[in-house]
């Protein structure tokens, strides 16, 4: 292609680019064996909660871009090097600061106003100095799925789960670090791994860290508890009658009904004796792209407040979808539903015990980095307990 031609080209996807079109931009699976049906998905979800926004703005056009998550990242460094990123990203709250960083995101404007949407710990999870990284908008938070028809009741402790698995009902964990971290709440490790995080551990030989990793490695050793790569492996075990009891998220329990029907159990993950379990959660949200002309920038704007507000949002965990509202002026009793019940109890009142622990965990996990592999590793025999506790409290090198 000539050099003329490609200008007459990006001319044209700059042209194509009008003010009333907002495109939108988020990431689906890597794998190409799911990335179309999370993009049809995330599409009809969309669609869906957006139709006021339409119905009020029938003259914009909503376009919507999707990339593989593996690429997400550099896909849009590229659009937005060609003056052509989206004038919105839909992110959580990790890959929001990291666009941040990176350049390719604005802060929204106007922090006041989203002040009142949210409160501290939401605003914590949204902001770098003082600024919003991004406009949250739905808790994903991570509860327990399983087999009514085989499991009468949902474990409560994990010494219960222990015996549900000796009792011959199959159990399924993941072995990433995200998703496996309930446990190491449960376990009493969770305080250990936050002390390390701020560089000034209370026992230089972590107990609670210890037990944790001694039963990850003896869990793998049971007959009826078995280890997969993650939450989706996991959801597709359980619909095959595979596994009984599993760990899930709030967005898996829509695809998970489909299939299981009034078969499907759901309750908060497993505490421990004398611990809360410390369930993982992602918010979810929209993000500025810093392309958008004054026009688009306006329009995108609107579009997010049409989406947080306190009544779109309290449609939304009126629906019991699973799914957490961020607005903090949303208010639904826990008790009209099991499914709201369980998401309640994992983001407010078992994550409430770790709450003055949060600073220490982030910097743990800008200090060490993913441990998925360690824990992976301990799992699989490759690694023992004492080497994985020397890996898990060594600070990365570059």
């Amino acid at each position: 292609m000539t050099a003329g031609s490609l200008a007459i080209l990006l001319t044209s996807c700059t042209n194509f680019k009008a003010p009333t079109t907002l495109f939108i931009t988020f990431g689906a699976s890597q794998e190409q064996e799911f990335f179309e049906n999370d993009t049809a998905d995330i599409k009809t979800f969309l669609n869906e909660y957006t139709e006021t926004f339409r119905r009020s703005n029938p003259n914009i056009n909503i376009a919507y871009i999707t990339y593989k998550s593996n690429n997400f990242i550099s896909q849009i460094k590229q659009d937005s090097d060609l003056n052509l990123g989206p004038d919105l990203v839909i992110t959580d709250q990790y890959l929001a600061t990291t666009l941040l960083k990176n350049g390719l995101t604005t802060p929204l404007p106007n922090k006041q106003n989203f002040d009142t949407f949210y409160n501290s710990r939401i605003q914590t999870f949204a902001q770098i100095k003082g600024e919003y990284t991004f406009a949250p908008w739905l808790v994903d938070t991570q509860i327990a799925c399983f087999n009514k028809s085989k499991i009468g009741n949902s474990p409560g402790t994990i010494d219960e789960l222990e015996k549900l698995s000796s009792s011959g009902k199959k159990i399924g964990l993941a072995k990433n670090s995200f998703e496996i971290a309930w446990s190491a709440g449960a376990l009493g490790a969770v305080s250990e791994i936050s002390s390390v995080g701020n560089q000034i551990p209370t026992n230089p030989n972590y107990p609670g860290l210890r037990k944790w990793l001694q039963w990850l490695r003896q869990a793998a050793l049971y007959k009826n508890i078995s280890f997969h790569k993650d939450k989706r492996e996991l959801s597709t075990k359980l619909k095959k009658n595979e596994l009984d009891w599993i760990t899930c998220s709030g967005s898996q329990l829509e695809d998970l009904k489909r299939i299981m029907g009034n078969n499907l159990g759901i309750a908060a993950l497993p505490n421990g004796t004398m611990s809360k379990a410390f369930p993982r959660y992602l918010i979810y949200g929209f993000a500025l792209g810093k392309n958008s002309s004054r026009t688009q920038r306006k329009t995108a704007i609107k579009y997010i407040k049409t989406l947080v507000n306190v009544i779109a949002q309290r449609k939304i965990q009126l629906d019991d979808l699973g799914l957490l509202a961020a607005n903090q002026n949303v208010s639904i009793p826990p008790e009209i539903s099991k499914i709201q019940s369980a998401i309640n109890t994992s983001y407010n009142k078992q994550w409430q015990s770790y709450s003055k622990e949060e600073p220490g965990l982030q910097s743990y996990g800008e200090r060490y980095g993913d441990q998925s592999k360690t824990i992976a590793d301990l799992i699989d025999g490759s690694l023992d307990v004492d080497e994985a506790l020397k890996i898990l409290t060594t600070p990365q090198t570059n």
